[in-house]
């Protein structure tokens, strides 16, 4: 009873505050982690992060994954210009820099730096949709979050097999063994969802049984059943779910004379989405927050400045570099770079599994979260004033 009345009050909570900032052109992600930190031991100490939540969590994590890549579209990153590939990278690698050498600085170990500059290399998909809409850089911009997505997926599976490591170490020999399995894993979904979904159609017969909720069930069931599979090969679950994710993602890539066919498997799609977002995801961040318990005096605020400013820089100054080596000039790459500052869900995922891991030390991680969600507030609003 006593459970269900703390997951009665965490939801709600979560919900009134992430809709209520959502409102307002802001990430729903902030209201839940504050919920969290509120509520739990880092200021009311009303609730704490018990195994009944962390259950529920972790589920929400497999939800978050599976949804990311069923917005991951495997045909869209095909696409994806070569412009859009530099400036990526460009920003990947100086956010990661950055953030890694701020870690580094005050002498925290050199796992925990790779955890420190993973989380801010990557991007907000979700968040930068939101902020770009229809403006004219807008399908770059999305070009560019989306192979950040891709590239954050492996830079997981290689910190996920350090993590899981009895020696706690990044080695030549582990890196490239988390290569390959990250490839052929990928590699093999690619292959099945070509052969059963765009050339024999087998998804839609799972399709016809809508109203029995059969394409949620078998959503969730792909996610944890490759979940487990990624587990098994040594990779971390998340790296299973995505790729069930970006397995059902190849629906919207068969070709179909039907406009109204069309239409209905995109709002399908759409359904399974919001279904899963609206109460599995924001118990995640909700989860974030309650294992938000720093001991406040020794927070270290000249780490945490340095951070936000490296966070904002990385993708200003590298993503403004990637776009001036490609051809943009002048206000264009100043709004290239801005509109890559958001970080969000993924970000937050590698940061709990580096402390789940015991390789992020508990006052890091409270640094991390802050950073990330200062960055994920200021970020559409500095985007707007940028734009004007």
């Amino acid at each position: 009873m006593e459970f269900l009345l703390e997951l009665l009050v965490l939801l709600l909570c979560a919900k009134v505050f992430g809709e209520l900032l959502h409102k307002y052109g802001f990430s729903p992600l902030i209201g839940e982690v504050a919920t969290g930190v509120v509520l739990g031991p880092a200021l009311l100490g009303w609730m704490d992060p018990t195994d009944f939540i962390k259950a529920i969590a972790m589920l929400g994590l497999v939800v978050l994954m599976l949804v990311a890549g069923m917005n991951s579209r495997f045909d869209l990153f095909l696409r994806v210009k070569f412009k859009a590939l530099i400036i990526a990278l460009c920003g990947m690698a100086a956010s990661f820099a950055l953030g890694f050498g701020v870690a580094y600085a005050w002498n925290y170990p050199t796992v925990a730096c790779l955890f420190v500059g993973a989380a801010l290399s990557n991007t907000a998909t979700e968040i930068v949709v939101r902020m770009v809409g229809t403006r004219p850089l807008g399908q770059l911009v999305v070009g560019v979050a989306l192979i950040d997505d891709i590239l954050a997926v492996y830079i997981i599976g290689i910190l996920s097999m350090v993590a899981l490591s009895p020696e706690k170490r990044l080695d030549p020999n582990a890196l490239a063994w988390a290569t390959i399995l990250i490839v052929v894993f990928f590699l093999v979904v690619v292959y099945l969802s070509r052969k059963l979904i765009i050339e024999k159609d087998t998804m839609r017969r799972i399709w016809r049984f809508e109203r029995g909720g059969a394409p949620l069930t078998f959503a969730l069931s792909l996610a944890l059943v490759l979940a487990v599979i990624a587990r098994k090969i040594g990779l971390h679950e998340i790296i299973g779910a995505y790729m069930a994710g970006l397995f059902i993602s190849r629906l919207r890539e068969r070709p179909d004379a039907l406009l109204l066919s069309r239409i209905r498997l995109n709002a399908i799609l759409d359904d399974i989405t919001t279904s899963f977002q609206s109460i599995l995801t924001p118990m995640f961040f909700v989860y974030v927050g309650l294992t938000f318990a720093p001991d406040w005096g020794q927070i270290k605020v000249a780490m945490l400045l340095l951070l936000i400013a490296a966070a904002f820089a990385g993708k200003i100054i590298g993503g403004g570099a990637g776009a001036a080596a490609v051809g943009y000039r002048g206000r264009d790459r100043l709004t290239i770079g801005t509109a890559m500052c958001p970080r969000g869900s993924l970000e937050v995922a590698v940061l709990l599994f580096g402390l789940e891991a015991r390789v992020v030390p508990p006052d890091l991680f409270a640094v991390m979260i802050a950073t990330t969600l200062t960055t994920t507030l200021l970020a559409p609003v500095l985007f707007r004033q940028i734009t004007r």
